[in-house]
This record gives C-alpha cells, sequence and structure tokens, in this order.
C-alpha cells in the first residue's frame, strides 16, 4: 500500500499491488477487538492520524478528534473539520487517549462517544529519543497489564521532521520503543510509518533538508531500518504527493481520514496478531 500515486494535483489516491476500501465503523470494531491496546508513538504527523483514528470512532468527522467539553460555544464554530488539525488554536484540545473521552465527554449538548470502546487507544507525542521518561512510564504501565493475555498490543512508530529527518534518532527510538516492548511478557508488535511529502507551499528555506528528495530518501532509508528489526513499514509519501498542504507539511482531515483507515487495514492487523 506503500506504492502508488494520484494521477493529477488532489486526485485520488490509488495504491499498487493492492486493493482496499472503506471499512464501516462497525467492521473497524471487530478489528480492534483482537487487540488488548493499540499506541500511536511519534511526532506531529502521526498525532494528525491518531485524530482521524478518533473522528472514525466517534462517527464524528466535524469535531471528532477533539475534546469539545474544554471548548467554548466559538471554538465549536472556528474549529471544524479540517481546522481541528490545521489550526494550532483548536488541536490544542486534541485527545490524547480514549479515557479521556469516556470520563468527560457527558454533555448533552456536545455528546461524541465511541462508537465502540472496549480497546483502549493513545497517542504518545515524542520529538527525539530517548523519550520523556513519563511517556516511557505511561507505556510501561500499559504493557505491563494483564501479561497472561493473548491479545496483542500494536504500536504504531513513526519521527520525521521533529528531528529534522535525522536518521540516527529515528533509528535509535526505533530500539528504544522495542527494546522496552521486548521486556514486557507481551506481544507487541509495531507498523513504522513513514512522513508524508512536501506539499507545494513548503517554504524555500526548509526546500533543502526537509523537501521531497530528503523525504523521499528518509522513506526509503527508514523502511530498509524498520525490516532489519523485524517491524513493518509503511509508507505516506505517494499518498500525500499532489495533495492539497496547508502549509507544505500539514494535510488537511481527507489525508488524515485515508491515513487512519491505511493502518486500520484488517490483513495488516491479522499480520500483526500472529507476529
Amino acid at each position: 500500500m506503500s506504492g502508488g500515486g494520484r494521477h493529477g494535483f488532489e486526485a485520488p489516491f490509488s495504491p499498487v499491488g493492492c486493493q482496499y476500501r472503506w471499512y464501516s465503523t462497525t467492521e473497524v470494531c471487530m478489528i480492534l477487538e483482537r487487540f488488548d491496546a493499540i499506541v500511536f508513538v511519534g511526532d506531529e504527523m502521526l498525532q494528525h492520524v491518531y485524530a482521524a483514528f478518533n473522528m472514525l470512532l466517534r462517527e464524528n468527522l466535524a469535531m471528532g478528534s477533539l475534546k469539545q467539553w474544554e471548548m467554548k460555544a466559538s471554538e465549536h464554530v472556528a474549529c471544524r473539520c479540517d481546522n481541528q488539525i490545521i489550526k494550532a488554536d483548536c488541536s490544542k484540545y486534541a485527545v490524547m487517549d480514549n479515557q479521556a473521552v469516556r470520563d468527560n465527554d457527558g454533555g448533552s449538548s456536545n455528546r461524541s462517544p465511541y462508537y465502540c470502546d472496549r480497546t483502549p487507544h493513545m497517542y504518545l507525542p515524542i520529538s527525539n529519543s530517548p523519550a520523556p521518561e513519563d511517556i516511557r512510564n505511561t507505556f510501561s504501565s500499559l504493557v505491563a497489564k494483564d501479561p497472561e493475555s493473548y491479545k496483542p498490543i500494536p504500536v504504531i512508530h513513526s519521527l520525521s521532521l521533529a528531528t529534522s529527518l535525522s536518521w540516527p534518532i529515528a533509528t535509535a527510538s526505533m530500539d528504544e520503543w522495542v527494546i522496552m516492548a521486548d521486556s514486557s511478557t507481551r506481544n507487541v508488535p509495531f507498523l513504522w510509518l513513514g512522513p508524508n511529502a512536501a506539499g507545494h507551499l513548503k517554504p524555500p528555506g526548509q526546500i533543502l533538508n526537509q523537501g521531497n528528495n530528503a523525504l523521499w530518501h528518509y522513506t526509503i532509508e527508514m523502511a530498509k531500518e524498520a525490516h532489519a528489526r523485524e517491524l513493518d513499514a509503511l509508507g505516506m509519501y505517494n499518498l500525500t504527493l499532489q495533495a492539497v498542504s496547508w502549509d507544505g507539511s500539514t494535510y488537511g482531515m481527507k489525508v488524515a481520514l485515508v491515513q487512519a483507515m491505511m493502518v486500520r487495514r484488517p490483513n495488516l492487523w491479522l499480520w500483526a496478531s500472529m507476529k
């Protein structure tokens, strides 16, 4: 699914070598039932994927990634759809784990519960390696629960622009999180997500170090490093090349929703549960 592309600017993405369709929320929930938890570990790009993950599970594309119970009425208007991802004043309300929604989303005027909520999930923000101690402790506590369970805890892992595409930091982060997972008795399969392509509005000063040539080489080399560690890898370069970007780095809700659906493909999760 990493291959393929768009036949024109903002044209639909067509994968090469595989087919996919849009799964219903019920089908997605059936996939999630195979796991004890799902963890997203990465920088801002992965946070957008997790945001779309929440939109789909809450069946609320307009504001499903946000803590609506903390927002003013004016922010409910200003932070809809793409703005929940691309505006910093809106993304500061981003949901970081399902427990927050479970504990707080009770108001009748802005209620947006999960369609299914038996599988815990969370986003752990990182921008370097080693990760902050509190982030590491959160992950270690999660994988330490119910050590006799046979269900896996998949980890979606990504790190790119936050490190200025540093290869040593990316590989160190892979090793860091794999070592933490291996220290538990749980089955913790990993999926490495490559970075988005650079959009046409990328500032000229960033083209040399964060332009498409650098991003493409990073995508290829980090996929090799992931495979060398027996991790799966999924590229996002071809999906986002020729997609609309708001600033050359940040893509909107449509791209994030496709990315969230891609990481939940059933055959990928079946692979993860058998690893």
